[in-house]
C-alpha cells in the first residue's frame, strides 16, 4: 500500500517465468536412450555400441539452443561474461545423467554402428537440474500436471486461484467490492492463471485470454488473439502473442505507461503496480511504466526469469544468482543475492524464491515461508501460496480475506464432503477435516485429529472421529457442541441441537436446545438426518420414520430405503430399488421435494430455514442432478463423475470420482471454493 498523487493504491501481482526445460528434456531423453539400447531385444545378443554419454549430450545440447537474435536497436549491447562459477552445461548434464544412472556391466566395444537414440516421451515430473542454460532462452513450455493435485497456484491482491490437474479453476478469499467477482472463474479448463489485485485472467487450452473481475480501466478486456502467457497486475494485464511471435500485448490501466510495450519478441511477460516487465530472446529484461522507485531500472544482465511486484522487482540471472531493482523499503529488493534459484515472485512489499533443490525462501516483509519442498511459489499482497512436490497447495501470511485458507498445506482429496449454511466441511483421505467459508462462530475451524465423517449445521459442526466419539466445534450457547460420552456411528446437525446414532445399540440420542430437541424414537437405526422442523433416521431393518419437535411428523412414503436426508420441512430418501421419494410439509414449495426419474446412489436435500430449497443426488451412473430452487445456480450441477454430493443454503458441493470438491452457487463467503 502507498500514496501518490493522493491516491492510496495497492500492488497486484502477476509472474512470467522462462523455466529452462530444455535440459529436462535432454536428460530425459539421453537415459531413456541408454536404456533402450542396453535392454533392447531377447536373449543372447551382440551387445550394441554405447554412445558417449557426454558427447551426446553435448550436441544435443548445442543443436537444440537457437542462435542469439541480433538486437534491433542502435545502442551497442555490452559485452556479457559469463560467470567462473558456471560449469560447462553439457558435462554438468552429462554428469547427473551419469550419476543417476546405475553402474552399467563392462562390455566389449562393437565394431557395428552405434544404435540411434528413440525419442523418449517427456517425463511429468521433471527433476530440477542445478545448472543454467546460457542465453537464448527457448520459450518456456508449462510443466505438465501431476494428478491428482495442483498444476499452478497464484497469489492475488487479496484472493488466491489454483487449477487442478484437469486445468479447472478455482479461487477463494475477497471477492471484490460490489462483488466485482475475482474469485468467480468461470466453467471450462485453464492451462495458466494469474492472480491481480482485483481481476483475475487465465489461458483457455486454445491460447484463447479470458480475464473476470475488476474492469473499472478494462483490465478484464483481454484482446482477441493466441497467448503463451499471461500477467495480471493492479489495474492492467499483459500476455505474449503467439500470433505476433511472442510479441507483448498489455491492457487497462495506463497512467504511468505501463500498457505501452515495447516492440520486439519476449520469452517472459510480468505485470507489477503499475509497471510491467519481459524477457527478450537473449536474456535481457526489459520494464516499462511506473519508475518513480527505479522498479523500471533494470539492471544490466542477462537472466532466465523475472517477477515485477508493487514498486520492485526482482530477476534470476543466468549463473542463478538473483538482482532485484526498485524500492528496498521492507528489503524486498536486495541488489544481489548469490546461490542457485530457479523460481522467483514478487509480491507486494516481499519477495520469494525457489532453489535448484525446492526450498523457499523468503525476505521482506512476509518472510514466513513453507517448510517442505515445493515446486512453484506465488507471492501476493500480504500472502504466498505454493504447490509442494505432491501437487498439494498451500498458504502463508495474513488470511483477513481467507485468501490462505489454512496455515498449512493441505491434501485437497476428500473422501465426503458436508454443507451448511455459507460454509463447508469435508473429510480428507487423510481423515482429518478441512472446512472453509463463513467462519463468525468457529464452525469452520476444525480440531485436529482424525475422523469418519463430519456434518455442517448452521453456527456449529460435529462430526465423528475415527474411534467413535464425536467432537463438534462453533456455537455451543446452548450444549449443542456438547455431545455425550459414548461411541457413535453417525452424527447429523440440526439448528441448535445435533442428534447422533450410538454404535451398541443403535438408539438415537440427541443434545443441545431443549424444547428443539426432538424426541427420540425407539428402535435400532443405521442413520439419522436432522433438519428444520423435522428429523428422520433410518431403521435397520430399512424402513425410515421422522418425528418433530414442534410440529406433527411428516409420514415418510412406505417400503424400503437406502438413505435418507431431511430439509427444511421435508425429507428425501433413495428407495431399496434406488429410485428417490420425498415427502413432507412444504412451506416453500419450489420443487425441491419433486424429484426426477431415474435411479440414485445418494440424495441431499438442503436445511436452509429461508426457503431456499433445493435437493441434489447422485446418479447410478455418477453424474448430478439437482432440483428445486435455482436462484444462484445451486441447482445446476456441473459435468462429470461424482462420488456424492451435499446441498447447503444457496449453493452445493460434491466430491469427484478422483476425489476433488467442487462448488457451484452461490459464493458469498467463500463457501463453494475449498482450500
Amino acid at each position: 500500500m502507498r500514496m501518490r498523487n493522493g491516491t492510496m493504491r495497492m500492488m497486484g501481482k502477476g509472474i512470467g517465468l522462462a523455466p529452462a526445460r530444455l535440459l529436462l528434456m535432454l536428460a530425459a531423453m539421453a537415459t531413456a536412450g541408454i536404456l533402450a539400447a542396453a535392454c533392447d531385444g531377447a536373449g543372447p545378443q551382440p551387445p550394441a555400441a554405447t554412445p558417449n554419454l557426454e558427447a551426446t549430450v553435448a550436441a544435443m545440447v548445442a543443436a537444440s539452443i537457437p542462435a542469439p537474435t541480433p538486437t534491433a536497436t542502435a545502442t551497442a549491447t555490452p559485452t556479457l561474461t559469463p560467470a567462473p562459477a558456471t560449469p560447462n552445461l553439457a558435462a554438468t548434464v552429462a554428469a547427473i545423467v551419469a550419476t543417476a544412472l546405475p553402474t552399467p556391466t563392462p562390455m566389449p566395444t562393437p565394431t557395428q554402428a552405434p544404435t540411434p537414440i528413440p525419442t523418449p516421451t517427456p517425463s511429468p515430473t521433471p527433476t530440477l537440474i542445478p545448472t543454467f542454460a546460457p542465453s537464448p532462452i527457448p520459450t518456456p513450455t508449462p510443466a505438465p500436471p501431476t494428478a491428482p493435485g495442483y498444476s499452478a497456484v497464484t497469489a492475488g491482491g487479496k484472493h488466491t486461484c489454483r487449477l487442478d490437474a484437469a486445468g479447472i479453476a478455482t479461487c477463494w478469499g475477497a471477492n471484490g467490492d460490489a462483488d466485482k467477482g475475482q474469485a468467480d472463474p468461470p466453467d471450462g479448463a485453464f492451462t495458466a492463471i494469474s492472480a491481480g489485485y482485483e481481476h483475475t485472467c487465465g489461458l483457455r487450452p486454445d491460447g484463447t485470454a479470458l480475464c473476470w473481475g475488476d474492469n473499472a480501466d478494462g483490465q478484464s478486456n483481454a484482446p482477441p488473439g493466441r497467448y503463451s502467457a499471461i500477467a495480471a497486475g493492479q489495474g492492467h494485464t499483459c500476455a505474449l502473442n503467439d500470433d505476433a511471435d511472442g510479441a507483448a500485448v498489455c491492457w487497462g490501466r495506463n497512467e504511468y505507461g505501463q500498457t505501452n510495450a515495447p516492440s520486439g519478441a519476449f520469452t517472459a511477460i510480468t505485470a507489477g503496480g503499475e509497471h510491467s516487465c519481459g524477457l527478450r530472446p537473449d536474456g535481457t529484461a526489459v520494464c516499462w511504466g511506473d519508475d518513480h522507485y527505479d522498479q523500471s531500472a533494470v539492471t544490466e544482465g542477462r537472466y532466465i526469469a523475472i517477477s515485477a511486484g508493487e514498486l520492485h522487482t526482482c530477476a534470476i540471472r543466468d549463473d542463478g544468482g538473483i538482482a532485484c531493482w526498485g524500492s528496498n523499503a521492507s528489503n524486498q529488493a536486495p541488489a544481489n543475492m548469490d546461490g542457485q534459484f530457479v523460481r522467483i515472485s514478487a509480491g507486494q512489499r516481499h519477495t520469494c524464491a525457489i532453489t535448484t533443490d525446492g526450498v523457499a525462501n523468503c525476505w521482506g516483509n512476509r518472510d514466513d515461508r513453507p517448510d517442505n519442498i515445493v515446486a512453484s511459489i506465488s507471492a501476493g499482497d500480504e500472502h504466498t501460496c505454493w504447490i509442494d512436490g505432491d501437487g498439494k497447495v498451500g498458504c502463508v501470511g495474513n488470511n483477513r480475506y481467507g485468501a490462505i485458507r489454512s496455515p498449512t498445506p493441505i491434501t485437497g482429496i476428500y473422501v465426503s464432503v458436508s454443507a451448511g449454511i455459507n460454509y463447508t466441511c469435508g473429510v480428507r483421505t487423510d481423515e482429518t477435516v478441512a472446512c472453509w467459508g463463513y467462519n463468525q462462530q468457529g464452525q469452520a475451524t476444525p480440531p485436529e485429529g482424525t475422523f469418519q465423517s463430519v456434518s455442517a449445521g448452521v453456527h456449529h459442526t460435529c462430526g465423528v472421529r475415527t474411534d467413535g466419539r464425536v467432537a463438534c466445534w462453533g456455537s455451543n450457547e446452548l450444549g449443542e457442541s456438547l455431545p455425550p460420552r459414548g461411541i457413535f456411528q453417525s452424527v447429523s446437525v440440526g439448528f441448535r441441537y445435533t442428534c447422533g446414532v450410538r454404535s451398541d445399540d443403535g438408539s438415537v440420542v440427541c443434545w443441545g436446545e431443549d424444547y428443539a430437541i426432538p424426541p427420540e424414537p425407539e428402535g435400532t437405526f443405521q442413520s439419522v438426518s436432522a433438519g428444520i422442523y423435522y428429523d428422520c433416521g433410518l431403521r435397520t431393518d430399512g424402513t425410515v420414520v421422522c418425528w418433530s419437535y414442534e410440529f406433527e411428523p411428516i409420514s415418510p412414503s412406505e417400503g424400503d430405503f437406502q438413505s435418507v436426508s431431511a430439509g427444511f420441512g421435508y425429507a428425501c430418501g433413495v428407495r431399496a430399488d434406488s429410485t428417490v421419494a420425498c415427502w413432507g410439509n412444504i412451506e416453500y414449495d419450489l420443487g425441491q421435494a419433486t424429484p426426477p426419474e431415474g435411479t440414485f446412489q445418494s440424495v441431499s436435500a438442503s436445511n436452509h430455514p429461508e426457503g431456499a430449497s433445493h435437493t441434489c443426488g447422485v446418479r447410478t451412473d455418477g453424474t448430478v442432478a439437482c432440483w428445486g430452487n435455482n436462484d444462484d445456480g445451486q441447482a445446476t450441477p456441473p459435468e462429470g463423475k461424482f462420488q456424492s454430493v451435499s446441498a447447503g443454503a444457496y449453493y452445493t458441493c460434491g466430491v469427484r470420482t478422483d476425489g476433488q470438491v467442487v462448488g457451484w452457487g452461490g459464493n458469498h463467503w467463500g463457501e463453494c471454493t475449498p482450500p
